[in-house]
């Protein structure tokens, strides 16, 4: 018998075609095996998901702050409260009743020399915020445009090193520093205003660098396009987006320069006195504790206040959705 060339090729095309069916479903057989478990731990989830408590932690906050709350309460809010009311309740020698009353407020307000002490506290603590916060920003621009990325995360190592320090030890060192240069700067509004500087320098880079980090610099491209020049599309771009990070950053620098004692006590030496030291008089080695929990009141009312009028400010240059700066449409060429 002749072979047909045409029907043997034929023949080996069907077994090609039916060995290649064959691998298909092989290889679907063992991508369904292989998935199997993942359907189980798909079904297993949607059914976690649909208890109530779950479903109510994806629509709230609340629980995940829960832990966080409880502990500013206990250190922060607690304390906060026991001082109010040792400035508004006075003991009347018993054990059951107490006077309530606005002596140690009106005390307060009526004694000029704690209210001048009060008033260059804020002084110190405003002009050391300024300086810290000009200091800051150019470090926090270099650190925003760095390319190398292991580079960025040393720079960013070295900024945040300085905060994980006991206080205590920076400021011991810097005034080692100064009495080895020269001693009589000790005891000087400038020791006290470079003593702020050094130790709250990194809070004022943090949040610059984060403004500065999150920002497109297709902005600042696009007025060099404009024919701007350089030094006005920094400032209406990349300056200007970047100020609600330079806001923070004075804010958290003057909240704790102006209650800062350390830097008071060393660098100070006991020839210049702030509200601090005053406030750790009359609470550690006075008799009125209640005068000094009101001078403590006043001071974080006068903090909160400051807080309040830098976060208005910053509001108006943050941009959240529809909300734009109110000049935006200015022209930026020159």
């Amino acid at each position: 018998m002749n072979n047909n060339p045409l029907t043997d090729t034929n023949i080996n095309n069907e077994n090609h075609e039916l060995q290649t069916e064959l691998n298909e479903i092989d290889n679907i057989e063992a991508v369904y095996d292989s998935e199997i478990p993942d359907t189980h731990k798909v079904k297993l989830k949607e059914k976690i998901g649909n208890f109530r408590i779950f479903k109510s932690m994806k629509k709230k906050v609340w629980p995940v702050l829960l832990p966080f709350m409880i502990v500013m309460s206990i250190l922060v809010i607690l304390p906060l409260i026991g001082i109010i009311i040792f400035a508004i309740v006075d003991p009347t020698g018993d054990s059951v009743k107490f006077s309530v009353n606005l002596k140690n407020f009106l005390k307060l307000f009526t004694t000029g020399s704690i209210m001048l002490v009060l008033g260059l506290s804020l002084l110190y603590a405003f002009v050391a915020s300024v300086i810290t916060v000009i200091f800051a920003y150019p470090i926090a621009l270099i650190m925003s445009q760095l390319k190398n990325k292991l580079l960025a995360k040393n720079m960013w190592v070295l900024v945040t090193l300085p905060i994980w320090i006991s206080m205590i030890l920076k400021i011991l060192g810097l005034r080692s520093i100064f009495m080895i240069l020269s001693g009589s700067i000790i005891g000087t509004p400038i020791a006290i205003v470079i003593g702020m500087i050094y130790m709250f320098l990194p809070f004022a880079i943090a949040p610059i660098y984060n403004a500065l980090q999150n920002q497109d610099s297709i902005y600042y491209y696009a007025a060099l396009d404009l024919k701007a020049s350089k030094t006005k599309a920094f400032f209406h771009t990349t300056f200007r987006a970047s100020l609600p990070g330079v806001f923070a950053g004075f804010t958290l620098v003057i909240v704790q320069a102006a209650t800062s004692l350390l830097v008071v006590r060393y660098m100070g030496d006991g020839k210049i006195n702030l509200i601090t030291n005053i406030i750790e008089n009359y609470f550690f080695r006075g008799t009125d504790f209640g005068y000094g929990a009101a001078v403590a009141v006043f001071l974080a009312f006068l903090l909160l206040i400051i807080m309040g009028v830098v976060k208005l400010i910053s509001n108006k240059f943050e941009v959240r959705g529809s909300k734009k700066w109110k000049n935006s449409s200015n022209p930026v060429i020159s």
